[in-house]
């Protein structure tokens, strides 16, 4: 896929047990031109160990994003063990645990890490996300899959508000991706739901994810890059060089911007 711009994947998985491992990864970015993509751990899969060889051997091309139990006893130090190793650069959360498990994002916070949070979101859960971001500007916090509004909760699509509600914490960034888990190609339903989320958040804060391989076909994953990047999926065609490529080359390739191994040291170990 020839465009302006290259193409950074801010949410894709790779796995053994579950999803496609390394190889089927390489093959699809390769076809579609996509020379960076940020893997995301698989929920229950607390070896995070496959993720960060991948980025280890290629760093250039990788950036990986891992997942702890949060109901382990060990959690905090989990996040340190991961995070020391210098192969991840976030962590995933899910929205209802800020409520019940906040101590656990702070330790990730503390050394430095980034979060990928994936929903639905309730009044609730949104505030106390809002807070946390405001209280760590320093970490980003991606929002997957347009934030899970419901579906067929068109054309207003009130199950957004939560969403929309967190725009004014600066470090809040959100996904355009999982539209095949909502809709059927080419989402033209989804497009006033897509337009809410780019109005909120803007150009800077709203980021390209393929979620590879849960779109199933091949050509899924192409169409949806086209139908952003042309703008007609409610992103503004001028905008899709930071959608589909900047913003996810700043919060997860961008070394200066992030360096949560080093953190680790100077937190935990003085």
């Amino acid at each position: 896929m020839s465009t302006a711009y290259t193409v950074t994947d801010a949410y894709g998985h790779c796995g053994l047990s579950k999803f496609k491992p390394l190889e089927e990864v390489l093959r699809i970015t390769d076809r579609y031109g996509v020379p960076r993509s940020n893997l995301i751990q698989h929920m229950g899969e607390y070896d995070n160990s496959y993720i960060g060889g991948i980025v280890r051997e290629n760093p250039e091309r990788f950036s990986g994003v891992f997942l702890v139990n949060f109901e382990a006893p060990d959690a905090k130090q989990a996040i340190v063990r991961w995070a020391s190793t210098g192969h991840f650069r976030g962590m995933r959360a899910t929205a209802d645990s800020i409520l019940t498990h906040q101590p656990i994002w702070q330790a990730a916070a503390d050394v430095g890490l980034h979060f990928v949070v994936s929903g639905p979101f309730t009044p609730q859960t949104a505030a106390a996300i809002q807070r946390f971001a405001e209280a760590n500007p320093g970490n980003a916090l991606q929002i997957t899959h347009l934030g899970s509004p419901k579906k067929d909760d068109g054309p207003k699509f009130p199950s957004l508000e939560p969403l929309l509600s967190m725009s004014s914490a600066k470090n809040i960034h959100v996904q355009v991706s999982g539209m095949h888990q909502l809709s059927r190609a080419p989402y033209t339903d989804l497009i006033p739901a897509v337009s809410q989320v780019y109005e909120a958040y803007g150009a800077e804060r709203v980021l390209y994810g393929s979620n590879f391989p849960v779109m199933g076909e091949d050509q899924l994953y192409e169409l949806e890059i086209h139908l952003i990047s042309s703008g007609r999926l409610g992103v503004p065609a001028s905008a899709a060089p930071q959608v589909m490529d900047a913003n996810a080359r700043r919060l997860w390739f961008d070394r200066r911007s992030l360096n949560a191994g080093s953190l680790v040291w100077r937190v935990v170990f003085g």
